[in-house]
């Protein structure tokens, strides 16, 4: 059950996760998770003390110097305070895919580029964007859909002296002051035209994967090896659902990904060659200083409508050497490591106590577990294992 508190630092609500809390700041439109320490200076916040008080207190309930709990006392106050807003209470960090600082937008002001046409669902959709980090590389990751323009509706990026705007059949659909929350709106636009009629609950930086009907979430940033793991298992026998953004479904808790190519980084090219043949003749797009090459896996897509509920959640972790080992989590340690993958709850507007509830019901019924390894085949034997053993 929630908890809304609107006293301090912003209006918020709570939710507990095992043995910690979830705080959802609707004008931020943030997450953060609380342990028991964090959670005692939020309710002493909420109670209207201070400083001085909330320190004597925490001394006193953990049984710690007065110094050690002014210093622990600074840094929380820091963390549950540090909510940035635009000046439209807009989030100000992204998805890491889609991760750029405001000043480092830049925008051609002489005329829009086309980007191309693509199908997303049913719909046509013809994109013109004057910003460069939203040009036609970008959208390179959908030439999988690409089709004519004939009878598309265009889909607008554009900007002005302070906010970018998306419009689409000659409406503005959504307004923003950073480039990041216009990507995040325009992840939200696409994934709502290739999943219609399907409210979505939230969405993250991750992979997914399906195996006999049973599906598997895989979050994290780049780096993590989880685009290199997804391309072997595609490989063998695994079903492709993504490897970007995915969304969970409200109704039945479901996986709806963004339909984008597989994105191999330069690292991985000379390891997944053997299965796909013409990577080295593709394209290299240099884009946040990575090299990748876009692969359209075979059957990409086609098992979309049987997305099932995830099985598990699997957080991959290559390291040179490692033994294969799946280490089961803890639903906290879950929504942590979601919190890194850039979870947002879905919706243009603030999300609600519900969905937050929702959303934190999903982290705490679905098994998670970190995957540490260093060889493809026995990452895949691990997972191959996790699968047959859900009931």
């Amino acid at each position: 059950m929630t908890e809304k508190i609107a006293s301090y630092p912003q209006e918020s609500f709570l939710c507990p996760l095992g043995c910690a809390w979830v705080v959802y700041y609707p004008l931020a439109d943030k997450l953060l998770i609380l342990n028991e320490t964090a959670k005692v200076v939020w309710d002493l916040l909420s109670q209207g003390c201070e400083a001085p008080e909330i320190t004597s207190a925490l001394a006193g309930h953990f049984g710690i110097p007065e110094k050690q709990a002014a210093q622990d006392v600074a840094q929380l106050l820091a963390d549950l305070t540090d909510c940035p807003t635009g000046c439209d209470g807009e989030k100000t960090d992204a998805c890491e895919a889609y991760s750029l600082k405001p000043q480092e937008c830049t925008v051609n002001r002489n005329a829009s580029v086309d980007c191309g046409t693509f199908r997303f669902g049913k719909s046509k959709i013809r994109i013109l964007s004057v910003t460069k980090e939203l040009d036609e590389s970008f959208f390179l990751r959908f030439q999988h859909r690409a089709i004519d323009d004939d009878g598309a509706d265009v889909l607008e990026i554009s900007a002005g002296d302070s906010s970018y705007r998306l419009t689409f059949r000659n409406r503005t659909i959504a307004q923003a002051t950073t480039i990041t929350r216009t990507m995040s709106h325009l992840v939200e636009f696409l994934l709502a035209q290739e999943h219609p009629h399907k409210p979505l609950l939230a969405y993250c930086h991750a992979a997914a994967v399906s195996h006999r009907g049973r599906a598997v979430l895989m979050p994290g940033n780049s780096g993590v090896g989880k685009s290199t793991l997804t391309g072997f298992l595609v490989a063998h026998d695994f079903s492709y659902l993504g490897d970007d953004m995915i969304a969970i479904g409200e109704d039945a808790m479901s996986l709806f990904p963004l339909p984008t190519c597989l994105s191999i980084k330069a690292g991985s090219w000379a390891l997944l060659e053997p299965f796909y043949p013409a990577l080295p003749k593709l394209a290299t797009l240099n884009r946040y200083g990575r090299s990748a090459r876009y692969i359209d896996p075979p059957g990409n897509y086609e098992v979309l409508s049987s997305a099932a509920v995830p099985a598990a959640i699997v957080f991959p972790a290559f390291s040179e050497g490692a033994a294969t080992r799946l280490a089961p989590w803890q639903p906290h340690q879950t929504m942590i490591r979601l919190l890194e993958a850039n979870v947002r709850l879905s919706g243009w507007g603030a999300a609600t106590e519900d969905q937050l509830a929702r959303f934190v019901r999903f982290v705490e019924q679905t098994p998670a577990y970190e995957l540490s390894y260093s060889e493809l085949p026995e990452a895949m034997k691990a997972i191959e294992e996790l699968l047959g053993s859900q009931p």
